[in-house]
């Protein structure tokens, strides 16, 4: 049975979010921008005059059966990674960052000569028209007005922009299908001249020169890479609007073309369209459908322009939006709209550049068509062009390690593509002349910009390199795009059992994982209930009273078990511990767990591990899983005259409640999260209250605008309508808190995600209202006062040490592991690199909520052992352990201390993982995941027999009773 799930998908103002368009309108926008009708007007009589005008129906079809082979691959590709970035996504992860650099600059300039063009040629026909209707407007005039509409419609919303393509697609069409109509009513079959297809005209050699104009018609063919992305189910919906996309536009072209030589006779054809050039359509169209059908040529011609430059703007502010998320231009740019979520900044950019340069270069004289529409289209032609390129080897890139049965869609299609789009692009860059109209040197040198901008973008991307690794690390940065099919042989019974260490959070979740793969466990937890750090009566407990989850309920649980309805955003630990019992009753885990039993020590053995109970019994295992939790064993800096202090100096991991401050004063040390949560209850209940900080530190609301913070910062859920957020979140803070150096803190000395985040500004309100002085670091304790760097004393009665805890396995020899800020150094956080058996989970450190990152974790150590136990992959993945070493930082600097060790970027550390999953043919966690676990269909293996009797699982159940009670 299905179950709601909470998570940050379904946050209340999540529901009904808006702004998705469906595959057809993807359709309409990409249609839209190749512009038919303004491509056969223009580029079709140039065709025609050539001496193989008759091979021009041939050329379509070979130009769209090699962007059918680039589909194939892009939609390979497209089904695998998520790309906001188009083709610079893809072509970063296919040929690495510094190709991905050269791809995105060139996509802005691309499109953004192609929008100029357009809007200048808009201008000149818009122009024309009116003058045939009798009105005199300059083409300035007209291009102005087509800009600032273009603009307005662009900066308002893409779903609005495509509900007016569509229309303007529709009657655009219909024009061309009435002209084509009543050519087949009037001449019949011959409107269909067969000898198109002789081999004679198939396999003319002069072929060559009328391909470049039939690849010019197919150019916004690609722009289906932006819009895929901004549909509901972009695996769907790209592949559809791909293929419906590219069979519309190809198989309208190859009837148009076809048709138009039938209608002027395949004799009289090429004399016609030297004779008329630009008005050769229109000629054809009074000589059929009379005046009226020519003016509604002209008419709809002005308005396929218009369609195609809203389609191409949108295209240009895009990318724009896209790279200046990435920064590789000012962030600004990223911005979207409160309301209409539309990237507002960018297109208001581009229309700015597009305005500066068409109104700029006409009040200095140039042509619109030959000298700014032309060229400028022709720029950006010859730009998109190799984009296709970049992205059809990306494809071969990103797949060179894909087995034999994807070798069709992932090396041939896109090889056979990147083949033919460079010969394409070739014979563009040889007609160039020919495709722009003009002889003049400046314009027909326009296409060699493109090689100092590659060869600037490789060095730009090599000195982001060597100078800002985050922003390097950032550059095409996606996102695997979910994977349920599962690869990996399935295995009847394995024959190897597995020893859990620990019964908190971690644990838990690795006892489900290999419930849920039929690998036979047996999990020991010290205490006398699961739950770990979270029960209070456990002793050692680091919870105190006050606390409560850091993350919020809609980000934080376990997979398939989200938290209560009636629960808070942000739980109390108390009913963490409910839950996480409850997560344990629901998946029957309480009869796979020994109570008040320890594992005193785990030891490797020729052929598995010898562990130890604290009963005194000794069982031997295939492997051993460490889950013991983090904050157990205190770190107590040396503080010199600490001896002498009268007062009572304690780790935070003693305190419990905050009526012990009643009457007192009190130092805590530290501001992470437990400091500043134990400072606060002080500044409530202590006689007077200090904070003892070293650095300075961004504190974060838990809310913002009434939104779980982490949910608002997820991106899946949009802020309150009205509210734009910056995505610098360090500048968001800043202005949300202001100087926090007035309430005597210390100016932050680092980003504000190169520190784990301190989620608690209650803190603030205390030292602005004076109940929390703060004050710098801790240097010295004497009788009754503390002394502090900047020589300033206080008197105190209780020091609390909030200053964290180092890593430890008790049960472990230290000998084992390489350590590092004192922790122990693994593969991907979980995974010992030498010793076959030994697995960590719970030791990594992120930024945001952990619970599902260790549910991911416990999958990796899960297919681990799978291949142990059938031998599938285990070659390659010892040599991973050996010679890996992945950036899990992304490039980020963290703050240099014990607690950063070891801590990783959230996303980077994910992609990371669904790499690997990947490989080893491992399926993606969701929601859905343990469902039959917890409905009771897969038997459990059994639990191993008790030597006194009964099984070792009996405590564990009996617990369970008593808890569900």
């Amino acid at each position: 049975m299905s179950r709601p799930i909470r998570n940050s998908d379904t946050y209340p103002t999540a529901q009904g979010r808006t702004g998705f368009i469906g595959p057809g309108r993807v359709v309409v926008l990409v249609v839209a921008a190749a512009a038919p009708l303004a491509a056969l007007v223009g580029n079709t009589p140039l065709a025609l005059s050539r001496e193989a005008a008759l091979s021009m129906p041939a050329a379509f079809a070979l130009v769209g059966l090699t962007l059918f082979c680039f589909a194939v691959g892009y939609v390979a590709l497209s089904g695998e990674i998520v790309s906001k970035g188009a083709f610079y996504t893809q072509v970063g992860q296919g040929l690495g960052r510094a190709a991905g650099v050269v791809a995105a600059y060139a996509a802005v300039i691309a499109y953004a000569a192609y929008a100029v063009g357009t809007g200048a040629g808009f201008g000149y026909f818009a122009a024309l028209v009116l003058h045939e209707a009798g009105l005199d407007v300059s083409w300035l005039a007209c291009a102005a007005a087509g800009i600032g509409l273009i603009g307005l419609l662009g900066y308002r919303s893409l779903d609005l922009s495509a509900r007016l393509l569509t229309w303007l697609l529709a009657a655009e069409f219909a024009v061309l299908v009435v002209f084509e109509a009543l050519v087949i009513a009037r001449r019949g079959a011959d409107a269909f001249p067969p000898e198109v297809w002789s081999l004679a005209h198939v396999a003319d050699p002069g072929i060559g020169a009328v391909i470049p104009f039939a690849i010019v018609c197919f150019v916004g063919f690609e722009a289906v890479a932006l819009y895929g992305e901004e549909t509901r189910d972009p695996r769907r919906a790209i592949p559809r609007a791909t293929y419906a996309a590219l069979a519309l536009v190809g198989v309208f072209y190859l009837a148009s073309i076809w048709i138009i030589i039938g209608a002027a006779g395949t004799a009289a054809v090429r004399g016609l369209a030297q004779r008329e050039s630009g008005t050769f359509l229109f000629t054809l169209a009074t000589a059929y459908g009379g005046e009226g059908l020519a003016a509604a040529f002209g008419l709809l011609l002005v308005m396929s322009i218009l369609a195609s430059f809203l389609a191409v703007h949108n295209a240009a502010s895009r990318y724009v939006f896209a790279l200046a998320g990435d920064h590789l231009l000012p962030t600004e740019l990223a911005r979207l709209h409160p309301d209409h979520r539309a990237p507002h900044v960018a297109s208001l950019a581009m229309t700015g550049l597009e305005a500066l340069l068409v109104i700029g270069l006409g009040l200095g004289g140039i042509d619109p068509y030959l000298g700014i529409a032309s060229s400028m289209i022709g720029l950006g032609t010859i730009g998109i062009i190799a984009m296709q390129i970049a992205c059809a080897l990306a494809v071969v890139g990103f797949f060179r390690g894909a087995r034999p049965a994807r070798l069709l869609a992932t090396k041939v299609m896109p090889g056979l593509a990147a083949a033919g789009l460079t010969a394409f692009l070739v014979l563009v860059i040889l007609s160039y002349g020919t495709l722009t109209g003009t002889d003049n040197p400046v314009v027909n040198n326009l296409p060699w910009l493109f090689l100092p901008l590659a060869a600037g973008a490789i060095g730009y991307a090599g000195w982001l390199r060597r100078n800002r690794p985050e922003a390097y690390a950032r550059i095409a940065a996606t996102a695997y795009r979910p994977v349920t099919a599962r690869k990996a042989a399935p295995v009847a019974a394995y024959r190897g059992r597995y020893c859990i260490v620990g019964a908190g959070p971690s644990g838990l979740i690795m006892a489900r994982a290999l419930l849920r793969e039929g690998i036979p466990f047996d999990c020991f937890e010290r205490h006398g209930d699961v739950g770990g750090l979270w029960d209070p009566d456990n002793s050692g407990t680091p919870l105190y009273e006050s606390a409560h989850f850091i993350s919020s309920k809609w980000t934080s649980y376990f997979y398939g078990f989200p938290m209560p309805e009636h629960y808070p955003d942000y739980p109390s630990g108390r009913q963490i511990l409910d839950y996480i019992r409850g997560f344990a009753r629901a998946y029957g885990l309480y009869g796979h767990v020994t109570l008040d039993t320890a594992v005193t020590s785990a030891e490797p053995t020729g052929d598995g591990w010898r562990v130890t109970l604290s009963t005194g019994e000794v069982r031997r295992y295939a492997g051993v899983v460490a889950c013991p939790g983090t904050t157990w064993h205190p770190n107590l800096p040396e503080i010199p005259g600490r001896d002498g202090f009268r007062g009572e100096v304690l780790h935070s991991v003693a305190y419990a409640r905050p009526h012990a401050f009643a009457g007192k004063r009190v130092l805590v040390v530290g501001a992470g999260n437990s400091g500043v949560d134990i400072a606060c209850d002080a500044a409530r209940f202590a006689r007077s209250a200090f904070l003892s900080v070293r650095r300075g530190y961004r504190f974060i609301p838990k809310h913002l605008f009434g939104v779980p913070t982490d949910v608002l910062m997820s991106g899946q859920v949009p802020p309150p309508r009205g509210i734009a957020v910056s995505g610098d979140v360090g500048a968001l803070l800043d202005t949300l808190n202001g100087d926090l150096t007035r309430l005597g803190l210390p100016e932050p000395d680092h980003d504000a995600l190169s520190s784990h985040p301190i989620m608690n500004t209650q803190v603030l309100h205390h030292l602005s209202h004076g109940t929390l002085v703060a004050k710098p670091d801790l240097v010295a304790l004497r009788e009754d006062r503390a002394v502090f760097r900047d020589g300033s004393e206080e008197a105190v009665d209780v020091v609390v040490l909030a200053t964290g805890y180092v890593h430890a396995l008790p049960f472990l020899d230290p000998a084992l592991f390489t350590w590092t800020g004192g922790r122990p150094l693994l593969y991907l956080n979980a995974i010992h690199r030498e010793r076959r058996g030994l697995y960590v989970l719970g030791f990594a450190e992120f930024a945001d909520a952990a619970y599902r990152r260790f549910d991911e974790m416990a999958q990796l150590i899960v297919a681990d052992i799978h291949a142990t136990e059938t031998g599938r992959d285990r070659d390659w993945l010892d040599a991973r352990l050996r010679e890996d070493d992945p950036d899990l930082r992304g490039g980020r600097r963290y703050v240099d201390s014990p607690r950063h060790a070891t801590y990783v970027h959230t996303e980077t550390f994910r992609t990371e993982m669904a790499r690997l999953r990947r490989r080893l043919g491992w399926p993606d966690l969701d929601d859905a995941s343990f469902e039959h676990l917890r409905a009771g269909t897969v038997q459990a293996p059994a639990p191993r027999p008790d030597p006194a009797g009964g099984s070792a699982a009996d405590a564990g159940r009996a617990r369970a009773a008593d808890a569900a009670e």
